[in-house]
Parts: structure tokens; C-alpha cells; sequence
């Protein structure tokens, strides 16, 4: 075979080798679509679901008392957790009010530019940062919560009819005063946002892995 006829076939060979750099390119394209499909759908299904929970329980209530604050609302046992702070001088936990809870949707929506960001741009720093933005969704959210729950722990009302010492609720867990023991959780939101960021976060990097 002549070094003519042998050049061409190399090149064939080299165009339709499955691991040539565009076979290697496709998988991981339909990934970061896929991730950011799933991502998109879990952010907004999130508006759907609590960001908090907590649950309340104590001899007299046998059954405990639940309450769940969303990013408009904030539902569960409110009349008897209401009186209950009312005693020990506690304002009312009024999530509905504060300033932040308005920007939710906002939070949600400023996520999905996030994804697309992530699974459109070719740099590599821009979309780790949309992808910290996405992670610090969750984080941000349980910390402004616990620094709520603090706020409302120390602002107890010195003429209440029990006093009791300063305090701060966890926002992850349990917290005991006098005979009611709290336990907190992330609400389903979060955990959904969290799945999101994972999702737009690893899924190019396993397919990338599998296709070497």
C-alpha cells in the first residue's frame, strides 16, 4: 500500500474514532442540558413547598404542634404556638412580615438565571460562581432563619408572666426550654434546592468521567 493510500486511511480513521474530542463533547453536552432541565423544574417546584419546619411538643399537647413557614405563608398550629410565646413574653414568630421572605420568588427566579448561566457558558470560573449561587441559596436561607429565631429569642418581654432567660432556638434540631422540647428541620424547598445545585454541579462532571 502506497504512503498516499495509507495517509488517507489514517485520516478516516482519526475522523470516525469514537474517541476523537466530538464524541467525547456530545455526552457531556446532553448532561449539562439534562441537569439544567431537572435543576430548572426542581427551583421552581421549590415555590411549591415550606422552607421551614417545626415541630412542638409537650405533656399537654400530646399530639405536638406543627408549623410551616413557605416564602408567602406560614401555616400549622399558630393560636396555640401564639399563646404559648404569649406566656414567656416571645413576640409572635411573623415570618409573613419580614422583608426577606418578599424577595422569595425573587430568590427563585435569580436560581434558574443561575442554571442557565451554569449550563450555557463555556468559562469555567463564571460557572462555578452560578453554581456557588445556587449552594448558597439553601445556606443563606437556614441562616437568615436561625438569625430570626435568635432575634425573637432575645427580645422577651420582662413583665410576661413566666420569666425565663434569653435564649436561641435552633434552626437544625432540637431545643429544649422548660418542658417543651422544639424540633426543626429544613423544609422540602430547601432540600429541592439543594438537589438542584447538586444535580447542575456534578452531573457534567460524572458524565465527563464516563465518557474518557
Amino acid at each position: 500500500m502506497s504512503p498516499a493510500t495509507n495517509e488517507t486511511v489514517a485520516t478516516t480513521t482519526a475522523q470516525v474514532s469514537p474517541t476523537s474530542a466530538p464524541g467525547r463533547a456530545i455526552p457531556p453536552l446532553l448532561a449539562r442540558l439534562g441537569a439544567g432541565l431537572a435543576a430548572t423544574a426542581l427551583l421552581l417546584a421549590a415555590t411549591r413547598f415550606p422552607i421551614w419546619r417545626a415541630h412542638f411538643s409537650a405533656p399537654q399537647y400530646p399530639q405536638g404542634l406543627d408549623i410551616s413557614a413557605y416564602g408567602d405563608k406560614v401555616t400549622g398550629n399558630l393560636g396555640e404556638i401564639h399563646e404559648i410565646s404569649h406566656y414567656i413574653g416571645m413576640p409572635t414568630l411573623n415570618f409573613v412580615a419580614m422583608p426577606e421572605m418578599k424577595l422569595w420568588l425573587l430568590v427563585i427566579l435569580v436560581g434558574v438565571a443561575a442554571v442557565v448561566v451554569a449550563v450555557a457558558t463555556r468559562r469555567r470560573w463564571l460557572r462555578r460562581l452560578a453554581c456557588a449561587g445556587l449552594w448558597l441559596i439553601p445556606v443563606g436561607a437556614l441562616a437568615d432563619v436561625q438569625f430570626r429565631l435568635w432575634q425573637t429569642g432575645h427580645s422577651l418581654d420582662p413583665t410576661s408572666p413566666l420569666h425565663v432567660p434569653p435564649f436561641t432556638p435552633r434552626v437544625v434540631g432540637p431545643t429544649s426550654l422548660m418542658n417543651f422540647t422544639l424540633w426543626a428541620y429544613p423544609g422540602w424547598a430547601l432540600l429541592l434546592i439543594a438537589v438542584a445545585a447538586a444535580v447542575v454541579t456534578f452531573a457534567p462532571l460524572v458524565a465527563r468521567r464516563l465518557t474518557r
